[in-house]
């Protein structure tokens, strides 16, 4: 009786929350659509630099990720089950001449429950002088080439091994500032370089090495150089190298000190104008020292794709990763995908894993739909 009164009081709980959460964006809705209506009889004049007259009404968006689970492995929460994933909103305009704002609000699935979350929330300053630029707020960090993009953009399931052995669940966010320089060479080359906050993972001391996963924590700074060049026509290749470093999830604890180095390579070929071969590639490794020692980890990914026409897609991904504790496991896997593109927004996604260690399977079957102009950067 007191389980079921205890499991009824965190049911309210939760959709006392989602109530909360939903209520403050419809009256967020209100209140900018109020505001509209008074400004209707008004004369506005378009800021410098603007084309046409500036809307007062952000971008909005509604993302959502449905996705089916087949799994071999006993302990997965969300074997054969079908769950909502994410409900994304995305706010996203422009403030001011080369100043925007981009807001991402969602509800995040973890394990059993929902949770309201600010994915992002960041000010792009575009162009404070020639080739520098500025972001302040909440943001999945540019560190190399997939973190920064969200999980339902990517063109797969789920995250690479080696990202979350070494950044966690969602990947390297926190919350800060990065100046960008975009150096006046003849081909494309851009240094980052930001400052962090981010909230630790802690677990308990002593399930420290049964955990899955490991992240960096308290204050985190980061570099990444890039650069990116035509090979011919119809072809491009692009280097980078990212750092970052910072404490890792146990400082509180114990000595613990983190450094993740990071080298990617993406090659992009469009023999036609649907067509499309991307061969991307990166390499991780981490510097961790804690008192019984210092950790030098590795993890790497690869993903071959290719894009048939309009509407469909296949890829193949490997994932080889070491763990960040002092018992070293390895994952070693083969992911092979097709996508079907119904439109710009919505994607059809079936995705076969399989783990060579654990000898274990994992299917997934994917539906992200959008209603709306929600954009990301581009890959």
């Amino acid at each position: 009786m007191d389980n079921k009164k205890y499991f009824l009081t965190n049911e309210f709980k939760e959709i006392f929350i989602m109530c909360k959460y939903l209520f403050t964006v419809i009256l967020l809705f209100i209140t900018l659509n109020n505001f509209v209506f008074s400004q209707d009889d008004q004369e506005v004049t378009p800021l410098p630099g603007m084309r046409g007259t500036p809307s007062n009404l952000p971008d909005i968006s509604v993302i959502g990720d449905i996705t089916g689970k087949l799994s071999s492995e006993p302990t997965d929460f969300d074997r054969n089950k079908i769950l909502v994933r994410e409900i994304e909103l995305a706010l996203q305009g422009y403030i001011y001449p080369e100043i925007r704002a981009d807001v991402f609000l969602a509800m995040h699935r973890h394990d059993e429950h929902f949770e309201p979350e600010i994915c992002e929330a960041y000010v792009s300053f575009l162009r404070i002088i020639n080739g520098l630029s500025l972001k302040a707020g909440k943001i999945h960090v540019d560190y190399g080439k997939i973190n920064k993009v969200h999980e339902h953009h990517r063109p797969y399931t789920n995250q690479p091994v080696a990202l979350t052995n070494f950044f966690g669940k969602h990947g390297l966010v926190g919350e800060g500032v990065t100046l960008g320089y975009l150096m006046p060479l003849p081909l494309f080359m851009q240094i980052d370089i930001g400052a962090w906050r981010l909230e630790g993972k802690h677990h308990h001391e002593e399930d420290e090495e049964k955990s899955l996963t490991f992240g960096l924590a308290d204050e985190v700074y980061t570099g990444r150089l890039w650069s990116s060049f035509p090979l011919g026509e119809t072809s491009e290749l692009e280097l980078g190298a990212s750092v970052a470093a910072a404490h890792g999830s146990h400082y509180q604890e114990h000595q613990d000190n983190a450094k993740v180095f990071g080298v990617d390579l993406t090659f992009k070929l469009w023999p036609s104008t649907y067509e499309r071969l991307i061969f991307q590639n990166e390499i991780f490794n981490l510097h961790r020292e804690i008192p019984v020692g210092k950790l030098n980890r590795w993890g790497f990914y690869s993903y071959l794709g290719y894009q048939f026409n309009k509407y469909w897609d296949a890829g193949l991904r490997y994932d080889w990763s070491e763990n960040a504790f002092p018992e070293n496991k390895k994952t070693n896997s083969l992911s092979g995908i097709i996508t079907n593109r119904l439109t710009e927004t919505t994607v059809i996604r079936l995705q076969c894993d399989y783990n060579f260690g654990l000898k274990s399977y994992n299917a997934f079957l994917q539906l992200v739909f959008g209603i709306g102009p929600h954009s990301h950067p581009l890959q």
